[in-house]
Order: structure tokens, then sequence, then C-alpha cells
């Protein structure tokens, strides 16, 4: 049997210790900030837009690595194709009439596949309420008003 997998030392460290395990401190520490978009993502415009939205948001929370890339654009590649079916079914219906008859229509069951693969990579990434309950993070230092306008032309030039 599996069981849950390890949480990583640096959640253990925010939501404390418990169990008074020691930590592995052999641990690697991946460098904090936002990672650059993979290219293939850049095809999918809502994925994008989901990638500078929640990338921010997670980078805000100090939670946010070089080494989330792949886990935060599978979680947004899922939002885009959440969107896309969920406008297709909309249209389509959730039954499709046939030969046979009424049958469910199929895209309902890769929308609800979809919807919990996305949940378990908020998971990951620490955006869902009961994932983010367990986290203290410290507190933020004040921006000085330099280290602001930087961010600022920062973002202008990504966009």
């Amino acid at each position: 049997m599996a069981g849950r997998p390890p949480k990583p030392t640096h959640l253990k460290i925010l939501q404390g210790n418990p169990g008074k395990r020691p930590f592995n401190q052999d641990e690697p520490k991946p460098k904090s900030g936002i990672p650059a978009m993979p290219k293939w993502l850049k095809s999918y415009p809502i994925a994008v837009k989901e990638w500078k939205r929640e990338s921010r948001e997670l980078n805000d929370m100090g939670v946010m690595t070089t080494a989330d890339c792949g886990t935060l654009a599978m979680r947004v590649f899922l939002a885009a194709e959440i969107q896309r079916l969920a406008a297709e079914i909309k249209v389509e219906g959730y039954t499709i009439s046939g030969e046979e008859g009424e049958k469910r229509n199929s895209k309902v069951s890769d929308l609800k596949t979809f919807i919990s693969e996305y949940r378990a990579f908020g998971n990951l990434l620490g955006l869902d309420p009961s994932s983010r309950v367990k986290l203290r993070a410290a507190p933020k230092k004040e921006k000085s008003s330099l280290e602001k306008f930087m961010e600022q032309k920062k973002r202008v030039c990504q966009n």
C-alpha cells in the first residue's frame, strides 16, 4: 500500500511539527520565485491568464518556487480544459440523444476527472482552504518603494 506522500520539509516548518520528528536536513531547497512559463502553455490563452494570476498569488503567499513550474503548468492547463469542456457541455447538454436513446455526454465524465485533478494540484501548491489552513507563513517585511517600482516594471515587461 502506498499511503500518504511525505510532506515537504518547508511545509512541515510552516505547519509546525507536532510529532517532533526530525526534519530531512538534506532535502533540496529550490529557489523561491516565479518560474518561467513553459513555451507549450502559451498556445492556451486561458492557461496563460491563470498562470499569471496563480503564480503571483503563490509568490505573494511565499510558497512559489522555481521547481513548481510543472505542477503549476498542469494546474493552469486543467483550468483551461475545464472552462472549454464546461462551455461545450453548456451547448451540447449533459445528455445526448442518439440511436440508442438518451445517453450521458462523455464530456461530463472528462470534466469531473479534470476538476478532481485540478483540485489535487491546488492541494499540492497550497491553493485550497484545507491545505492553506495548516500553513503558518512568516510575516512579510514591507517592501521599499524601489522594490515596488521594480516589481511593477517587471510585470509590465512580462505582459
